[in-house]
């Protein structure tokens, strides 16, 4: 009997327990002022990462865009050079005269004459008889290109002075496609 007492008083206590327990899960949920403070902390959280990701990604841009121009320039320039270092003769530009038209001669017949010319914003070499061939990627537009040529005797023309304008093709307009460079260098016959 006095096991069934003590039993039952636990069950007593363990009741009175459970009461309190319903009360304090009542009182834990949260206030809307508090909820709405949580959702505007997340919601600045994920903002600020969303201005931190666009920040990178227009830095990746603007890095590939600044590689592609300077690709394309660098590249035309090392064959328009080595073209004239391996040329018997510079064609056109005349002395003292400037163009947009770079005819080279050569003692190879399949490579007499060789041109470089702009053709719808695009740097391109004809080799003889053969077909045009672009230079430069789709992705660049060359402005503008001249060619100076320098002789030291007024007769034959021993030099070339190369000018050239690159600019990234961005028919949008975007901010971040937006790059040109120059490019300059002159390049003298080795024959």
């Amino acid at each position: 009997m006095i096991k069934r007492i003590k039993n039952k008083e636990s069950r007593i206590k363990n009741f009175s327990g459970l009461s309190n327990k319903r009360s304090y899960f009542k009182n834990a949920g949260l206030s809307i002022i508090e909820f709405l403070i949580y959702i505007a902390i997340l919601a600045m959280a994920i903002a600020a990462l969303g201005l931190v990701s666009s920040n990178v990604f227009r830095v990746g841009v603007r890095n590939d865009v600044v590689q592609e121009v300077s690709h394309n320039g660098r590249f035309a320039m090392q064959r328009i050079g080595r073209a004239i270092h391996e040329a018997s003769a510079i064609l056109k530009p005349e002395s003292k005269e400037k163009g947009s038209i770079l005819e080279l001669s050569f003692e190879n017949p399949t490579k007499n004459p060789t041109i470089f010319d702009i053709s719808e914003g695009k740097l391109r070499i004809k080799e003889g008889n053969g077909e045009y061939i672009e230079l430069t990627t789709s992705r660049v537009v060359v402005d503008k290109i001249v060619f100076r040529g320098v002789s030291e005797d007024s007769v034959r023309v021993d030099s070339v002075g190369v000018e050239m304008n690159i600019s990234f093709y961005n028919p949008q307009g975007l901010p971040e496609y937006e790059f040109k460079s120059f490019f300059t260098s002159s390049f003298t016959l080795e024959n």
